[in-house]
């Protein structure tokens, strides 16, 4: 009889095989390969800015760092977009979303180097701050709009029977891109802000993340004009035919029951991950490093944290699969809920870093798988010509659960983020939600959730 390390091993040397053959599989179309590789360099760049415009808001001398600043730059990350999305919406369903995403990343990379050359000059005042700010609302709304139309795109680049498995990588390819993104960024902040100084550092934050938007633009003018869609572009429409459209985009969305409750449970999953980030923020930076000589020490475990919990976001693209075809999406995704509500509630609530940083692989991990089996369904459920507005709909969603979670930590959180209280409740949160897809999608069946999948139903029951 085998071992049980024998056992663990071979399978997950058989989830690594089969892992390399969905890739392998999915690499023979020339528009995935290209398709990836923008993903790969669009998000790179954004993980680069992001970790940027943090440093510049969060970790310089002339900011504080607590729960309501975090959630403020959440909001200044997210929200913009959310506020306008829904209305540009409708040109992803309209114009060729590969001349969308060209624009989009040429203009964040001029808005970095912008950046960069307004930081490294020290044009900091009060003017200048507007302007700043303005020019990162934009790169960082943009964002949003590019990665919706990437998805909205996916589905012109597989085979129908394909959707499962390119949801588990193209997820898996964004946190790669913000784990090099972010590292590059975070190494340049550590090891540049004493030859260079802080607002030095920063600049050459901005001009790398410049660097690979670039190279995002590059790949993208490799994709044909029609190759990520829409099938029949219309150009023409009146601001009220775009409320039309978007009002026609979210009764789509409401008349596919499994599609919008698996986008449900993903609201849980950001609620959860939002205020997360918002507590180990503010636990590193006042509870286990609280001295003004202690900010590299705070900056670093934070970028620890971050990294591991990546490393959990992009695994997920190795298990999210395997796991889906033995118990069907359906059950995945209940199965996910389950794993972040135990996680959070027992190791997450253990005020010690590694057990935090344990709990961020946990949640980044078992979070993602489960907005694959949610990418999966949504594209599966959702016609192609809505399907660029339920998209954007979904990111709206998407942004708007991750600010509120923060906003929720801020008022909760003590000064010093220890709260065992909200952290097990979290938890808590997260079986609830749990229970409630398991009733609610009952009826509906394991296979109608498993449609543009490879999984087998497994045996009917409550």
């Amino acid at each position: 009889m085998l071992s049980a390390p024998t056992r663990a091993n071979q399978s997950f040397e058989g989830e690594y095989v089969e892992f390399t053959q969905r890739l392998r599989r999915l690499w023979r179309h020339r528009a995935f390969r290209r398709l990836t590789l923008v993903r790969l360099f669009s998000q790179t760049g954004d993980g680069t800015v992001q970790i940027g415009m943090a440093s510049y808001l969060l970790f310089s001398p002339q900011s504080a760092t607590s729960a309501w600043a975090v959630a403020g730059v959440l909001a200044l990350t997210m929200l913009p977009y959310s506020l306008v999305g829904p209305f540009v919406s409708l040109a992803l369903d309209r114009f060729p979303r590969q001349r969308i995403s060209l624009l989009v990343d040429t203009v964040r990379a001029i808005c970095s180097v912008v950046l960069a050359m307004m930081i490294a000059n020290h044009l900091t005042g009060a003017g200048s701050q507007v302007a700043l700010m303005l020019l990162l609302l934009v790169m960082l709304s943009l964002n949003r709009f590019s990665l919706a139309g990437l998805s909205a795109g996916l589905a012109y680049t597989v085979d129908d029977d394909e959707y499962l498995d390119a949801s588990s990588i193209m997820p898996m390819i964004g946190p790669v891109g913000m784990i090099i993104g972010g590292g590059s960024g975070g190494a340049i902040r550590l090891f540049a802000a004493d030859p260079l100084g802080i607002d030095g550092a920063n600049a050459l934050i901005f001009g790398v993340g410049a660097l690979f938007f670039c190279l995002s633009v590059a790949t993208l003018w490799r994709i044909p004009r029609a190759g990520l869609g829409p099938d029949t572009p219309d150009h023409h429409g009146s601001a009220r035919e775009v409320v039309a459209g978007l009002v026609d985009g979210f009764r789509h969305l409401m008349a596919h029951r499994p599609a919008w409750l698996a986008m449900a449970t993903e609201v849980v999953v950001r609620l959860g991950y939002g205020l997360l980030m918002a507590f180990v923020i503010v636990i590193y930076r006042h509870h286990f490093f609280p001295n003004a000589d202690q900010l590299n020490l705070a900056i670093f475990g934070i970028g620890i944290w971050f990294l591991v919990s990546g490393v959990g976001f992009a695994l997920s693209g190795v298990i999210s699969v395997p796991i889906a075809n033995h118990l069907g999406v359906r059950y995945c995704i209940i199965a996910m809920l389950v794993v972040m509500g135990v996680s959070q509630a027992v190791v997450g609530t253990v005020f010690w870093a590694p057990a935090l940083v344990a709990n961020g692989f946990i949640i980044g991990l078992a979070g993602q798988s489960l907005k694959v089996q949610v990418d999966t369904v949504v594209q599966a459920h959702i016609a192609d010509s809505h399907r660029g507005r339920v998209f954007t709909i979904y990111d709206v969603v998407y942004n708007v659960a991750t600010v509120l979670g923060a906003v929720i930590g801020a008022l909760l959180l003590a000064p010093d983020g220890v709260n065992p209280a909200l952290t097990i409740g979290a938890g808590v949160f997260y079986l609830l939600a749990a229970l409630a897809f398991t009733i609610g999608s009952h009826s509906l069946g394991n296979a109608t959730f498993n449609k543009g999948t490879r999984a087998v139903s497994p045996v009917e029951v409550p």
